[in-house]
């Protein structure tokens, strides 16, 4: 295994790109996301990778023994953090960073649209571990969000014709799965919430949210066209706001079943991708009412980590722990319906939102710290945080610096 450090010293074949004029340099710091960066040899590929942990005081990689040393969920995700800066901020240099990790989710998935998770030190895969099992789920979407980038990116500097070929074919090996999932439409299944839409993957509206982030990202670009799915699934997500005038979470998304959660509650986003596409009102009025009724619940309460909607109706809360994910997701959302509305109500409680990052928590500290790039892994019971700087952590605190445009 080669430390990314060395390979970027080596960086010369790319010509340098130079941003637009008037563009601002990048708000983040990558050194410790770089430094969990590696890179293996497999089939005479070099493909890259980052490290899943990264623990306190030396903040060195940390082996998972059950999983692995690596995973798509990351892989995935940090491939869009890369494509704003190759894209945006012209850091070409990043583009063997970005193809190597192209590689690995290749490597990482299947023709037949199915993807495993972790990779071992070996370069073996784990086709055991439960959440690395060859399926359609989380960690297909999350390589397939990170496909989708490495698309944008090499639309704008295709520098390897045969990759981004690859990249578009297993992108399109997605379509079947799609297919046979929808096809259940518009049937109903029984939930704990009654009948609701029978045509979401696993049934679970926060998994389809982030399926959704892809389908909008691709759709109109090159021969990807998913108008119809981004309508269907829309609208599935649609019948999991929880609707009560007179409750204290009007507006919220459920994301599982009866609860919603912190992590990965991506359905504003999702669904205000999906009316800049379709401008069908009733998308922005649904994100309207989560902003103007349950985002001031979650800023009054301390952003909690799960709500539940029990029989009665009676609201069950669990206040920690607090992760950058969490907040990352909830920040999105808002920050794009003030890009759209030009509301200013819906900004600054965007900012209150980033203001977690910067240290109006409760741990009173802030999260990020810019001159080692560090995102810390959040905030655990009684206001304490966790020091430790794993790659979510650190991914998921980048994707929102750069979408605020600094810190």
């Amino acid at each position: 295994m080669r430390k990314i450090a060395l390979i970027l010293m080596c960086i010369g074949f790319f010509p340098a790109y130079q941003p637009e004029n008037g563009t601002p340099g990048s708000p983040v710091n990558l050194s410790h996301a770089l430094h969990l960066v590696d890179s293996l040899s497999i089939n005479d590929e070099q493909l890259y990778f980052m490290y899943i942990y990264a623990d306190a005081p030396d903040y060195q990689p940390v082996m998972a023994t059950d999983e692995g040393i690596s995973c798509v969920d990351d892989v995935g995700r940090f491939l869009e953090v890369l494509e704003t800066e190759i894209c945006r901020y012209g850091k070409t240099e990043l583009l063997p960073v970005a193809l190597g990790m192209t590689r690995f989710l290749l490597y990482m998935s299947r023709t037949d649209g199915l993807w495993y998770n972790f990779i071992f030190d070996d370069g073996s895969i784990n086709e055991s571990y439960i959440t690395s099992a060859a399926d359609f789920q989380w960690w297909a979407i999350r390589g397939l969000r990170g496909l989708t980038a490495a698309h944008l990116i090499f639309r704008k500097f295709p520098v390897d014709a045969d990759l981004s070929r690859a990249v578009s074919e297993r992108l399109h090996s997605m379509d079947p799965r799609l297919a046979e999932i929808l096809a259940a439409y518009p049937g109903r299944v029984n939930t704990p919430l009654g009948l609701r839409p029978g045509w979401l993957v696993k049934n679970a509206p926060d998994m389809n949210s982030e399926l959704l982030l892809v389908l909008t990202r691709l759709h109109g670009q090159g021969d990807f066209d998913y108008r119809e799915e981004i309508v269907k699934i829309a609208d599935g997500l649609l019948e999991y706001q929880y609707r009560d005038s007179s409750g204290a979470v009007d507006g919220m998304y459920f994301c599982w079943q009866g609860t919603w959660h912190n992590w990965g509650n991506n359905h504003s986003t999702a669904l205000l991708k999906t009316y800049q596409i379709t401008r069908d009102e009733k998308y922005l009025q649904s994100v309207r009412r989560w902003a103007d009724k349950f985002v001031p619940y979650l800023i009054g309460n301390n952003f909690p980590w799960e709500i539940t909607i029990e029989p009665g109706p009676v609201l069950q809360q669990t206040p920690y722990p607090q992760i950058a994910y969490g907040m990352h997701s909830v920040y999105s959302g808002l920050l794009l319906l003030a890009e759209i509305t030009a509301n200013s109500a819906y900004r600054r409680n965007a900012e209150q939102v980033f203001g977690w990052f910067k240290g109006a928590n409760s741990a009173g500290r802030s999260m990020y710290d810019p001159q080692t790039g560090r995102c810390f892994d959040g905030i655990d019971s009684g206001g304490k945080v966790n020091l430790n700087s794993g790659a979510e952590s650190t991914i998921e605190c980048l994707l929102a610096i750069q979408k605020r445009g600094s810190f």
